[in-house]
């Protein structure tokens, strides 16, 4: 029972829904005939065209009973008048013909709006507007091919007549799908948003419009291209709904002023007037929604900015906290560090120091920065630098080597330090720092238990100060210190030899699902599978996989021009898709998947190695928008 009683109130809705369109139609049908000026009632203004379109669109299939019915009821109340009087045959096929030309009109400019457009939003998008303006022009001509040509064939029309009859129809029918359509389609997203719009400064831009219609469609005078920067006010200020609604106003106000014999476009005859009218308000419509759609993408283009600015702002807070944080990590080995400890570039200057060392040199650590041995240590580098030269040269350490001195000494006893050198590598594996501990061993009983200690101590050193500069804990590659290292120097031979650089930046797909489905610890393995296969790819040793944040990585190619780096590019994605890990939460793949961005150029001392990250990561963002899981090259 209540299925049956279900079933019965959809019929009768679908009844009633159906029988309101009929009215509407011909009401629709009727007003039309007020502007009908050449022989057959073809109209020159077709209104019920704009209404069946929007309802078509909005209800489909549903909507076509109506507009069958009421294209019969307002043909029939035609042709029932006409003289001489139609035959029966005539009678029906004439119905015929117009209630399938007024179904097909619609369902054709819906059909193209949907295939050509990809936007959901027909009016907020240009490339959707004009399929819109396509097939809203299209599509009365197959109306009016059937329309025309049944009459002619009833002898309605002459074909003398035949083809003004045609684009009288046509425009008649395309006019209102431009003018009026769009505002009944618009009203939805009005009706969700109107509690944003100032009314006063709608009803004040109202106004306006209806002083320059009755100026130019009463008066008569040729003020009509004051419409325009109205128009554009309009379209600023109010958006698309407002606009249409304006330009549907101006053109009725336009079409029943001409109608009647007033204003610019009044000609030689009514046909020739509403002709130059449907130029106008045709133009004038066109014109409102190729604005709205440019100012919608603008929006839409502003906004898609301002998230990339606030991403971007938020990864750079965030790559500057890890960074803080691994330098904190350095600082606090160093300063935790029971010995002397102290780091020199390949000048033999200072770049950091402990606060062990800076007592046993008796000068404070800010003193020892930027400073060379020979002003720290006058007396003493003439028998050290031999040694930190040496492990530049040979990239070998040097342990345990004694200096003794007694111009340190405030009492002037001669003391002696134990000190140990290594060299600190970079990206080619070639030494250009050198790291050294420093142990006062006076006192030779206890220097010994010092030494034992020391070498301990310096051991565990070595492995530790050389994973907090060049390795990433968890992967077991390069981490972001060693990279920002690795691509200053590659940038600065590379200046000097002429030669191409590359950078690819790449993330994993929808990594953060992967986590949230798998757990961090899988995570964990994931993010060391994928950086150790890459490591495997990179066949040169100056290539280099840096982990260069969360699931970032970055891989630089020296030597290498565009298409070189796009060969390894997607090297390292097929190798990824080769592991085969499952990624069951991933859009656009069952298995883990990367998006990579790629830029080549040719370094120069005028510009800075930044440029080349930023040319990366924009190429990295576009692959992302593109879908993911490909490649992309950054083009200036």
């Amino acid at each position: 029972m209540k299925g049956n009683w279900l079933l019965q109130k959809g019929t009768s809705q679908f009844i009633i829904l159906n029988l309101l369109i009929a009215i509407a139609y011909t009401i629709g049908v009727n007003f039309s005939y007020e502007f009908a000026t050449v022989p057959g009632k073809v109209a020159s203004v077709w209104f019920p065209s704009g209404m069946t379109l929007a309802l078509v669109f909005w209800l489909g299939d549903r909507a076509l009973l109506g507009i069958i019915i009421g294209s019969i009821l307002s043909v029939s109340k035609g042709l029932l008048g006409s003289d001489p009087p139609l035959s029966i045959f005539g009678f029906i096929f004439i119905n015929a013909a117009c209630a399938i030309a007024n179904c097909i009109q619609p369902l054709v400019a819906i059909y193209l709006i949907k295939k050509f457009s990809d936007h959901q939003n027909i009016f907020s998008s240009v490339n959707s507007v004009v399929v819109y303006i396509a097939a809203v022009i299209f599509s009365p001509a197959l109306s009016a091919t059937i329309g025309v040509t049944s009459m002619w064939m009833t002898e309605r029309i002459i074909w003398n007549s035949y083809e003004l009859s045609w684009v009288t129809w046509w425009l008649a029918s395309a006019l209102p799908q431009l003018i009026f359509t769009p505002t009944l389609l618009l009203w939805k997203d009005f009706c969700q948003t109107y509690r944003q719009q100032n009314f006063w400064e709608i009803g004040l831009a109202l106004n306006v419009f209806l002083l320059i219609s009755w100026v130019s469609f009463i008066q008569g005078y040729p003020v009509a291209y004051l419409f325009l920067p109205v128009l554009i006010w309009t379209v600023f200020r109010f958006g698309s709904f407002i606009a249409s609604l304006l330009v549907s106003l101006v053109s009725l106000i336009a079409i029943f002023s001409t109608s009647q014999g007033y204003g610019l476009f009044v000609k030689g005859s009514p046909n020739e007037s509403l002709l130059l009218l449907q130029s106008f308000t045709a133009v004038f419509s066109l014109t409102s929604l190729i604005l709205s759609a440019v100012i919608d993408e603008l929006k839409v283009a502003q906004f898609s900015l301002k998230q990339s600015m606030e991403n971007l702002e938020a990864q750079v807070i965030e790559r500057t906290i890890e960074l803080q944080q691994s330098e904190a990590q350095i600082n606090g080995f160093f300063s935790a560090a029971p010995i002397g400890m102290g780091i020199v570039d390949h000048h033999l200057r200072y770049i950091r120091v402990n606060q062990v060392l800076a007592e046993i040199n008796e000068k404070s650590i800010n003193e020892h920065l930027g400073k060379t041995l020979q002003e720290i240590l006058p007396d003493l580098s003439p028998y050290i630098e031999g040694f930190f030269y040496q492990v530049l040269t040979t990239g070998k350490p040097l342990l345990n080597k004694e200096n003794s001195s007694s111009a340190y000494s405030k009492n002037k006893i001669e003391q002696t330090w134990l000190a140990s050198f290594f060299p600190i590598f970079d990206l080619n594996n070639l030494p250009f720092r050198v790291g050294f501990v420093v142990i006062e061993i006076s006192d030779r009983k206890r220097a010994e238990a010092d030494l034992k200690y020391a070498e301990s101590v310096l051991r565990k050193a070595n492995i530790e100060l050389e994973k907090l500069v060049n390795i990433d804990e968890l992967t077991q590659i390069a981490n972001r210190r060693c990279f920002n290292d690795r691509l200053d120097l590659e940038w600065e031979r590379l200046c000097r030899e002429q030669q191409p650089l590359a950078l690819l930046l790449f993330d994993i797909d929808y990594f953060k699902r992967y986590n949230d489905c798998y757990g961090h610890q899988l995570g964990d393995d994931c993010l060391t599978a994928i950086a150790q296969t890459v490591k495997l790819v990179l066949c040169r040793p100056a290539d280099l996989i840096a982990r260069y944040g969360g699931e970032e990585f970055a891989v630089i190619l020296p030597n290498t021009d565009l298409d070189g780096a796009v060969t390894v590019a997607e090297q390292i994605s097929a190798a990824i898709k080769n592991l085969n890990i499952t990624h069951q939460n991933s859009d656009i793949s069952d298995i883990v998947t990367i998006s990579l961005g790629v830029a080549s150029l040719l370094p120069s001392f005028s510009q800075e190695p930044s440029i080349l990250i930023k040319q990366a990561d924009v190429a990295l963002y576009k692959a992302k928008q593109k879908g993911r899981n490909q490649v992309v090259v950054f083009y200036e």
